[in-house]
């Protein structure tokens, strides 16, 4: 049974191999056909796995195992995948938006010299989030989860000529790593108590072998955190993600916006068995989301860097699916990963657009008229914002509104949660139509003529404006595909005053920045020297990474040239270096022995033979 799905992960790895080994043979035209192609069978597949889990309803997957790869006593480890509704889903959502997204980037990589390298990337990262999703068992989780580490490094520090890039892909590096670290600690403990790493058998025995908040489940839920945290760029493992944004555009939107950073959502939804068992851990996921809401939703209202901009968005709405899951609420998460997928990748491929249209240009304050000279760009740049901002019929406020209003009437729901929710989606309305205003209203604030982009990329952001207006029509059809994985229903809880309450922050938000940003230059500065303080401390980031750098990074340093200094030099090679003397001095007394006179080698042992008897004879 589903065996065919192998062909999923074997489609991106064989075209990231051909293109790493033949790319600089091969046409730019060959080298996108196989880098979309290759990704295209694998949506493909995973449809065909789709229609046969909805056409039979009593199938609810299984796994396929190719072969068995180590077997040491009741141990065994096979090379297996999970096809179930959970794993197809993100599938959908990591091939198709993938396969959009390498489309797009046929147009915008044209002119860059390293296209088929880059489509090599592209491929391998599909195929590590492909891993990630389909692994049957922790450890080759593990392994997805590094894999994408890796491939996001790559991607990220694509432009290697260019120093921020590369500083911004070591970045990312290091903050992942501490997140697989934790993930193999919780790997170890679950298999120190189960004996099995399948993620069956363990979800099978760890309500027997568990009791809710025991000390052991706590450490397993806490260090699985960890690795969602850090892949999800959630506070306080976020610092990475706006840095990221140094990588190609098409990057941005593939990572940042639909896969890479969504995969800590995944697998608390995957591992909500072990997560319903921590109601204390569970908690801390939805404060960690809500800190993070507002966190980066304040940061993006200061900023200027578009692609920027929108990560901090990205963090925020992570925080929403955070909140979510944190409160029990997984199919509502996974509802608006989903609709999130579709209009913040239409977001970031707009906004690359944008960036391809004025020459590279990515600072909001050097635009603005483009709704005239790309109006294409414009209006799919607007749906997606209004999409983001919740707006009324949009894919986006389906989803965001259901967890606003379930923050408060989920059975761990408070007004608290609910209310910083709120706020959030006022931040958001606020943020992102301040980009859009800056960027496409008003008179042009550069020199640079603006163009509208070639049809490869017009295309995927209209396909994905058309799924940024009416995915959100298809949360029923989400839930009752998803029900099957976590047996319970998706809440539809009706308060009209808390609903419309909801509704208003966001238009709220929009309201704010038309009143801003649409009425003078004057009223803008006035509002800046206002909030002088605030604004600095927002613009900085709220200095997180000079605290990092002070606390962490600086000590790391210091550390590091004094064990150089002393460990290296003073130790390691000065022991070296007199072992080295030493042995050429024995050698220096040794050769005085070897004058190579006869006479004097058989005096020495005369002398060597009376020595011995004396010895013998006196003892």
């Amino acid at each position: 049974m589903f065996t065919y799905c192998w062909l999923i992960l074997i489609a991106p790895v064989t075209g990231f191999i051909v293109l790493s080994w033949y790319g600089n043979q091969i046409s730019r035209e060959r080298a996108g056909l196989i880098g979309c192609g290759t990704v295209g069978v694998s949506f493909a597949v995973t449809l065909a796995a789709l229609s046969e889990l909805v056409l039979d309803s009593e199938n609810k997957g299984g796994v396929s195992t190719l072969y068995n790869w180590v077997t040491a006593g009741s141990f065994s480890l096979d090379l297996s995948i999970l096809v179930d509704p959970l794993s197809i889903f993100m599938l959908l959502i990591v091939t198709g938006v993938g396969f959009v997204i390498h489309v797009y980037s046929v147009g915008y990589m044209k002119e860059d010299p390293e296209f088929s390298r880059f489509f090599a990337y592209l491929n391998l990262f599909i195929f590590a989030m492909s891993v990630l999703v389909l692994a049957a068992d922790f450890f080759f989780l593990i392994v997805g989860w590094a894999l994408v580490g890796l491939a996001s490094y790559l991607l990220i520090g694509f432009w290697r000529e260019k120093t921020s890039a590369v500083l911004a892909a070591r970045k990312a590096f290091v903050m992942n790593v501490i997140g697989d670290v934790g993930m193999v600690i919780a790997a170890f403990i679950i298999f120190e108590h189960l004996g099995t790493l399948s993620f069956l058998d363990v979800f099978a025995a760890a309500g027997s072998a568990f009791r809710p908040n025991d000390d052991t489940i706590l450490l397993i839920t806490l260090f699985l955190l960890v690795g969602a945290f850090a892949k999800s760029a959630q506070v306080p493992l976020h610092t990475w993600l706006p840095d990221a944004m140094e990588g190609p555009t098409p990057v941005s939107a593939l990572i940042h916006a639909a896969t890479m950073v969504t995969a800590g959502v995944y697998l608390v939804a995957r591992c909500h068995v072990l997560f319903d068992l921590a109601p204390y851990t569970m908690y801390l996921v939805a404060g960690v989301g809500l800190i993070t809401m507002i966190f980066a939703g304040s940061m993006a209202l200061v900023q200027y860097d578009i692609k920027r901009v929108i990560a901090y968005s990205t963090m925020s709405q992570l925080g929403y699916m955070f909140l979510a899951a944190g409160l029990g609420m997984y199919s509502i998460a996974m509802f608006h990963l989903m609709t999130h997928a579709f209009f913040k990748a239409l977001l970031f491929l707009s906004a690359g657009s944008v960036i391809h249209g004025l020459n590279d240009e990515q600072d909001i304050r050097k635009m603005g008229g483009l709704r005239h000279a790309m109006p294409i760009t414009h209006v799919t740049f607007l749906i997606g914002s209004l999409a983001l901002a919740g707006f009324p019929l949009t894919a986006g406020f389906f989803s965001k509104e259901a967890i606003i209003i379930n923050s408060y009437h989920a059975e761990m729901g408070n007004i608290f949660f609910w209310a910083i929710a709120v706020l959030g989606a006022a931040m958001t309305g606020f943020y992102i139509f301040r980009v859009y205003f800056y960027t496409f209203i008003g008179q042009p604030r550069t020199d640079v003529h603006a163009h509208e982009s070639p049809f490869i990329m017009i295309a995927p952001l209209l396909l994905l404006a058309f799924f940024s207006l009416t995915a959100g029509f298809g949360g029923g059809m989400v839930d009752e595909f998803l029900v099957t994985y976590f047996g319970t229903h998706m809440p539809h809880p009706h308060d009209p005053l808390l609903e419309t309450i909801g509704v208003s922050a966001g238009l709220l938000g929009i309201a704010g920045a038309v009143g801003l940003y649409m009425t003078g230059k004057d009223r803008l500065d006035f509002a800046k020297q206002m909030l002088a303080p605030i604004y600095d401390l927002l613009f900085n980031k709220y200095y997180i990474d000079e605290i990092y750098d002070v606390l962490i990074v600086q000590p790391v340093r210091a550390t590091g040239a004094f064990l150089k200094e002393r460990g290296e030099r003073l130790g390691i090679d000065f022991t070296v270096d007199q072992v080295g003397i030493q042995i050429r001095e024995v050698s220096r007394l040794i050769s005085l022995w070897q004058s190579g006179n006869v006479r004097s080698y058989a005096f020495n042992m005369i002398v060597g033979v009376v020595v011995v008897l004396m010895f013998v004879v006196f003892q």
